[in-house]
């Protein structure tokens, strides 16, 4: 045995730091346990080459006077994380290469997007946009903070296998890849997909069927990052260091990569654009095959990059990219970064088919941004089945 919690969280993600750091306040004994070496997961910092990476578009809401973060903050021995407000957060640039300066709801015209990166960035204009100091990684880091502070656990490089079910059939706690069980005596709290929360922790056979073909019908939109260095001059040609792009399609069929976002933090900037997740794990005859087509997505992706914003010139320069199955491999987490699944998940969310498992995730909350998924956490954190 490798220890007994009141309450046993798998991941540390945004919505799993948030329900363990305001479960060990109200002074039950947490433990997180996270496979990676750091937490935050979508949210983590990314570096390559030295260089940090801004992981998302660099804006985010509901910092404001009693909203979410103030909320949970009040409530922890930690400060919430810095912020300032953002007036100008970024230019759409339309399929005619027109420019729309995104303000506010009232003087912003919306686009249309199809893609869940471009509807869910624009979504973000609907209301105040903040800048986190440090970055998106200081709420979970400040989150992981606090739960130390109040006498919880976080164990990092900690892979789960599976749930440990007691005689009636409830989550009793969980199982490591080490060979060790960690006891949950109140509950456990999956922060991972609804996929990775039935197909994993719970297993197939432990699924109902109707919960099973649910699962089966839903897909993901995943996201494909290109990771660069770009200098001052293609800084200063361009009308924002955050856009939101409507590239053309080069042709009828192509639908690759027609919305990304860019942005911009430092002399560093992160491409991202929504792509279908299912061509990136189907069957490749070698690795060389796979490398081919994630070369072939790269090229295809920079030369529509080039054509919708042709102000980046030779002054950019790749660093590295990221597919959806490069970050399956990294983080286990099933069909790499989904943005959302569809059609949108009617499996009820916080609590799943095992008694005493609840779940808390992007996947399952009402929209994939993280002030949303920090609701949820605090509605799971205040249920009665978790802390009484």
């Amino acid at each position: 045995m490798a220890g007994a919690y009141d309450v046993v969280v798998v991941g540390a993600g945004i919505g799993g730091l948030t329900v363990a750091a305001l479960l060990s306040a109200r002074g039950l004994n947490a433990c997180v346990l996270e496979r990676q070496s750091q937490v935050g997961g979508c949210i983590g910092r990314v570096e390559f080459s030295g260089l940090e990476f801004e992981p998302g578009m660099g804006v985010y809401t509901s910092f404001g006077a009693n909203e979410i973060y103030q909320r949970i903050f009040a409530q922890l021995p930690v400060d919430v994380p810095e912020t300032s407000l953002v007036t100008r957060p970024y230019v759409v640039r339309t399929m005619d290469g027109t420019d729309v300066r995104l303000v506010d709801e009232e003087e912003a015209r919306f686009p249309q997007f199809s893609s869940a990166v471009a509807t869910a960035a624009l979504a973000r204009a609907r209301g105040p946009l903040y800048e986190i100091r440090g970055g998106p990684a200081m709420i979970a880091e400040r989150l992981a903070e606090s739960i130390k502070r109040s006498g919880g656990t976080v164990r990092l490089n900690t892979p789960v296998l599976r749930l440990a079910y007691d005689s009636s059939g409830g989550a009793a706690g969980v199982d490591l890849l080490s060979g060790e069980t960690v006891v949950a005596k109140r509950a456990v709290i999956s922060n991972l997909t609804i996929w990775d929360t039935y197909g994993k922790l719970v297993g197939l056979n432990r699924t109902p069927s109707e919960i099973r073909k649910q699962l089966n019908s839903l897909h993901g939109t995943g996201a494909y990052v290109v990771y660069a260095t770009i200098r001052e001059p293609a800084i200063a040609r361009l009308p924002s260091e955050r856009l939101l792009v409507a590239a053309q399609p080069r042709a009828e069929e192509d639908d690759w990569f027609t919305e990304f976002t860019i942005a911009i933090q430092g002399n560093t900037a992160t491409l991202t654009s929504a792509t279908d997740v299912n061509q990136w794990f189907t069957y490749h005859a070698s690795e060389e095959d796979f490398e081919e087509s994630d070369q072939a997505a790269l090229e295809l992706f920079w030369s529509k990059l080039h054509a919708a914003v042709p102000e980046l010139g030779g002054d950019i320069e790749i660093i590295e990219t990221a597919n959806p199955r490069m970050y399956y491999e990294l983080t286990r987490r099933k069909l790499g970064m989904i943005l959302s699944p569809q059609p949108p998940i009617s499996i009820p969310s916080l609590r799943t088919s095992v008694p005493n498992l609840f779940i808390i995730s992007d996947t399952v909350s009402p929209s994939p941004d993280l002030a949303s998924v920090a609701e949820a956490a605090c509605m799971l954190a205040g249920s009665h089945s978790t802390n009484q």
